[in-house]
């Protein structure tokens, strides 16, 4: 199974524009080796669709917890997701939680 993003879950919401996505591999069977570099993206559309409001920058690491800046903050709802490439090139996009970003 692809990364996922758990928090904000599905349906959740953030205030502030500035917030701690909290990624993992899924179920645990996605190895930290089937991912080249990854990085999330809040777009108003899901599956990365839509327009991009703000993304971290590209990491090699094994994917964990990170800061999200420049969150809208405006009551409405955006769409979180993984950009991630695997070894065997191409880049992919996890499952979207859609979410609301409050003041």
């Amino acid at each position: 199974m692809p990364p996922i993003v758990l928090d904000p879950p599905n349906n959740g919401v953030t205030t502030t524009r500035f917030y701690n996505f909290i990624p993992t591999n899924a179920h645990g069977i996605f190895p930290a080796t089937a991912v080249t570099r990854w990085k999330v993206t809040v777009t108003t559309g899901p599956g990365g669709g839509g327009t991009l409001k703000t993304e971290t920058a590209w990491s090699s690491e094994p994917i964990t917890t990170c800061p999200v800046n420049n969150l809208p903050a405006d009551n409405l709802s955006y769409y979180g997701q993984i950009v991630y490439e695997k070894p065997t090139g191409g880049m992919w996009t996890s499952t979207s939680n859609k979410f609301q970003s409050r003041p």
